[in-house]
């Protein structure tokens, strides 16, 4: 820094929340006090601050997932913020590389983010390389029949070491503890389809937001049952306000998005930095959770 301020990094802690909100609400975010506390619970070490004269200029949150052999396989980072008035003065890039430094601490493998266009250079200049395209849509939820209903089931029938099983073999590695968190914040907006066989075939997740209640994760096997799930989920949250953040490549999830009334919002950028060890299978998402989180 060059304007004779100094900056120190230090953990985030849930006293940090109402501070980290305010930088949230300036970025027009759509996370709530509980998205903090649980990326702060998942990842207590891994979640860091920058302040300036005593005021919370920045953040930055990670997350790491791992493989079936219990190993770091992924390291998310998210909620990158930073104040207007504290713009340009490296607080962003020192947040970003504190973040990627714990993660290669934690032996993580590959390091992945979602970023917006105006954030991407930063990210280019760390090393990060584009993986594919995301879009968000924004609308309100209409009331659509929801196809095939004896395919689907509710919260109760969901068990989430097969939701995590199912999950991992799209998403590419274990996210339990996320899958966990948005299960029991809002399980009346969670459903899963099942085959004739009790195998599952796809679920929906969904959880409240500031602005916007978000549709996501929502995987599936075809798009014929993705599209059962997210008409059952617009039905839960008839006349509201929603997101949901659609890989720009799947063609057939825009087209359902789009026949459900939502209209595209703004572009984001899948990047990765390091070996991409786990791709996963993105060609059976809809909704990713959510550019935090993946």
């Amino acid at each position: 820094m060059n304007d004779g301020c100094e900056m120190s990094i230090r953990l985030l802690t849930p006293r940090d929340i109402p501070r980290a909100q305010r930088l949230r609400a300036l970025a027009g975010w759509n996370q709530t006090d509980s998205d903090w506390q649980h990326l702060l619970r998942i990842e207590p070490q891994g979640c860091f601050g920058a302040w300036i004269d005593g005021r919370l200029a920045g953040t930055a949150t990670t997350t790491i997932y791992f493989d079936s052999s219990g190993n770091a396989s992924l390291g998310w980072v998210g909620m990158v913020l930073v104040d207007p008035e504290n713009r340009r003065k490296g607080v962003g890039s020192t947040l970003l590389r504190k973040c990627i430094a714990y993660l290669k601490e934690r032996r993580v493998e590959t390091i992945k983010l979602d970023a917006t266009p105006q954030g991407k250079a930063v990210y280019d200049l760390l090393g990060f390389v584009d993986e594919y395209p995301l879009e968000r849509w924004v609308g309100e939820a209409g009331s659509y029949a929801a196809g095939d209903s004896g395919a689907m089931a509710q919260t109760p029938l969901i068990d989430l070491a097969a939701l995590t099983a199912y999950d991992t073999q799209y998403f590419g590695v274990d996210r339990r503890e996320v899958l966990k968190a948005w299960l029991e914040t809002w399980p009346a907006c969670a459903a899963a389809a099942y085959n004739s066989s009790q195998r599952m075939t796809g679920y929906v997740l969904a959880r409240r937001g500031s602005q916007f209640q978000q549709i996501g994760p929502l995987i599936a096997d075809t798009p014929e049952i993705a599209n059962i799930l997210f008409r059952h989920v617009l039905e839960q949250l008839h006349g509201q306000a929603l997101i949901v953040d659609v890989i720009s490549e799947n063609l057939w999830a825009t087209k359902i998005v789009r026949r459900c009334g939502l209209r595209p919002q703004r572009p984001l950028i899948r990047m990765t930095l390091g070996a991409n060890t786990c791709p996963g299978k993105p060609e059976n998402i809809l909704a990713i959770c959510g550019p935090e989180l993946g």
